[in-house]
């Protein structure tokens, strides 16, 4: 599985859904759901570019805290890979050849692009606690600028900084520091599809270390989905 197939999924896996916390501000549990979190079932087709022009497209289907993905290109000639990752942090993957999913290691979820995928599956409500709230902007409109702790020291990010419009309660710009306070990386969001009558998420532009990865959510579809799916025992079926 070379990195930007692992990346690939790991960027999907910002889809899962963990359980919000109802302690947390509105408008910041308003911005999760826009991105996909607390929605119930979601399924996207998604399209992946890299700044060194690697590309990559997949179905994704998160429902409960977990998440079934399925790799259509960069197409594998004896048939597709899939996928299935835990709000808890497992992760299996499968492809035609093998005879049991292989599980995926944290280290190699935060190693090269996949750490991508730790941005993406980060929950600015469930992971962590409000330290601060300012007021500030964010391309050029009023936001609320919300200051993240981690809640574990085990936790990647041990402080986010999470920057909310005031108007539709949008999460635009995320950036993402480490424990001695350096920035690591940063991510962007648009919210250009419609869901119920409401923005939804549509683009995740990630910056790290000089090199970007968009991903762009197309054919959104809410439901609700069999619990067989993400089952890691049915991957290869």
């Amino acid at each position: 599985m070379t990195p930007f197939r692992l990346s690939l999924f790991c960027c999907a896996s910002f889809l899962i859904l963990p359980p919000l916390a109802s302690a947390q501000d509105a408008a910041l549990i308003a911005a999760e759901q826009a991105r996909g979190i607390g929605a119930g079932g979601v399924e996207w087709k998604v399209n992946v570019s890299s700044s060194d022009s690697r590309k990559g497209v997949f179905r994704a289907i998160s429902q409960n805290g977990k998440i079934w993905a399925e790799v259509l290109e960069p197409v594998h000639p004896k048939g597709n890979k899939k996928y299935i990752a835990e709000a808890k942090g497992g992760m299996w993957y499968w492809q035609p050849g093998l005879s049991r999913p292989v599980s995926v290691s944290r280290r190699q979820r935060l190693s090269g692009d996949a750490a991508i995928g730790d941005i993406a599956s980060t929950s600015y409500v469930a992971g962590y606690k409000v330290a601060g709230k300012t007021d500030g902007e964010v391309n050029g409109e009023p936001a609320s600028i919300y200051t993240l702790k981690a809640n574990s020291l085990t936790d990647t990010y041990r402080e986010i900084r999470y920057y909310v419009t005031k108007n539709g309660n949008l999460g635009k710009k995320a950036e993402f520091y480490a424990k001695g306070g350096k920035l690591i990386r940063s991510s962007t969001m648009e919210y250009g599809n419609t869901v119920a009558g409401k923005p939804f998420l549509s683009k995740m532009v990630v910056s790290d270390s000089g090199k970007t990865i968009s991903l762009s959510f197309s054919n959104v579809k809410m439901g609700n989905y069999p619990a067989a799916l993400f089952d890691k025992g049915n991957l290869a079926k």
